[in-house]
C-alpha cells in the first residue's frame, strides 16, 4: 500500500517532473543578495532591550518589502513614462503645452489620440497592464537548442501558487528544449537563487491519471540551496500584485529584473533543475484534474 504522506519533502532530482527537489528556484532581491544573506547579521549584536523586543523584526521581510517597494516605484515610473509618450502634455486646465485646448491641438508637431483599434489591451477593470509584453520575433527566429539540458518530459507539469516570490531572478532570453518524443519546444529561460511558493499546487499528467502534489493550506514551501534553472512555457499572475501579465516565447518579459512576485500565479514548466524543495504537510495523489 502507498506510504502515508510526509509532513516535508526534499529532493534534489533534477528530472522529477512535479519539481520536487528542483522546483522554482528564484530571483535576487532587489537590494542585490539572497534571501538568506538577509538573514544573517553582520556582526554579533547586543542583547535587545524591552523596547526593541517589543518591536522585533524580521530582517528577510524587511528586504522582501524594501525590494517589493524599489521594484514597484520602478513599475511605477516606466508605466507613467509610457503615458507621458502616449499623448500630448496638459496642464490642469486640460490645455497643452502652446496654450491650446488639447481637443484643438493641430499642426505638425500636434500628437494624434489613438484609436480604439490601436490602443493597447486593457484588463477587465480597463487598467493598462504595464509592462506589456510583445512579440520579439528576432529572438523567436533565432532561438537555439539548449546545449547539456537532457531529454525532457513530453507533458509540461503545472503550478499553482497564491504568491510566488523569486529572488535572484535573471531572465536569459528565448531558447529551445527537446522532449523525450521528439518535439522541440520554444520555452523562457530563467534562473534563480531561491523561491517562496504559498499554497503549493503542482500537478502532471492528462485525463484520470494525473498526479496532484499539494502543501499545506496557507503554507509556504520554499527553494535553497543552489541556483535553479527554469525551462517555462507559460508565466501568468499579478505582477508585484497588481499588474495582469502573461509571459510565453511569443510575449517574452521587456524587462529583466533580479526580484520578483506575482500572485495568483499559474506557470506552465517544460522542465527545471537545482534546489531543494521543501514542502510543509506534503499530500500527493492519482486522480482526474480538478475543476
Amino acid at each position: 500500500s502507498p506510504s502515508a504522506p510526509s509532513p516535508s519533502a526534499k529532493s534534489t532530482n533534477p528530472l522529477d517532473p512535479l519539481g520536487v527537489g528542483d522546483a522554482l528556484k528564484g530571483l535576487v532581491d532587489a537590494l542585490g543578495r539572497p534571501l538568506k544573506d538577509a538573514q544573517k547579521p553582520a556582526t554579533p549584536t547586543p542583547a535587545p532591550t524591552p523596547s526593541a523586543t517589543a518591536k522585533a523584526k524580521d530582517p528577510a521581510a524587511d528586504a522582501i518589502r524594501e525590494a517589493a517597494q524599489k521594484a514597484g516605484a520602478g513599475v511605477k515610473e516606466l508605466s507613467q513614462d509610457v503615458k507621458d509618450t502616449a499623448k500630448t502634455p496638459k496642464d490642469e486646465t486640460g490645455k497643452t503645452a502652446d496654450g491650446k485646448k488639447a481637443d484643438d491641438a493641430t499642426g505638425p508637431d500636434a500628437s494624434p489620440s489613438p484609436s480604439p483599434s490601436t490602443s493597447a489591451s486593457t484588463d477587465p477593470d480597463g487598467k493598462q497592464p504595464f509592462p506589456c509584453p510583445t512579440l520579439d520575433a528576432k529572438a523567436l527566429a533565432d532561438a537555439k537548442l539548449e546545449p547539456g539540458v537532457p531529454l525532457l518530459p513530453d507533458e509540461p507539469w503545472y503550478l499553482d501558487s497564491s504568491m510566488l516570490t523569486l529572488y535572484g531572478l535573471d531572465y536569459a532570453g528565448i531558447v529551445e528544449v527537446k522532449t523525450a518524443g521528439g518535439k522541440i519546444k520554444k520555452v523562457l529561460k530563467f534562473t534563480a537563487d531561491s523561491l517562496d511558493i504559498k499554497d503549493l499546487y503542482q500537478t502532471v499528467g492528462t485525463g484520470s491519471t494525473v498526479a496532484h502534489l499539494k502543501s499545506r493550506p496557507g503554507s509556504t514551501s520554499t527553494i535553497r540551496d543552489a541556483k535553479v534553472t527554469m525551462y517555462t512555457e507559460s508565466l501568468k499572475g499579478n505582477l508585484f500584485g497588481l499588474i495582469p501579465i502573461e509571459f510565453t516565447p511569443n510575449s517574452p518579459p521587456p524587462l529583466n529584473v533580479p526580484f520578483a512576485f506575482f500572485t495568483n500565479v499559474k506557470v506552465v514548466q517544460a522542465g527545471q533543475f537545482g534546489g531543494n524543495l521543501t514542502v510543509p504537510g506534503l499530500k500527493t495523489y492519482i486522480g482526474p484534474a480538478e475543476k
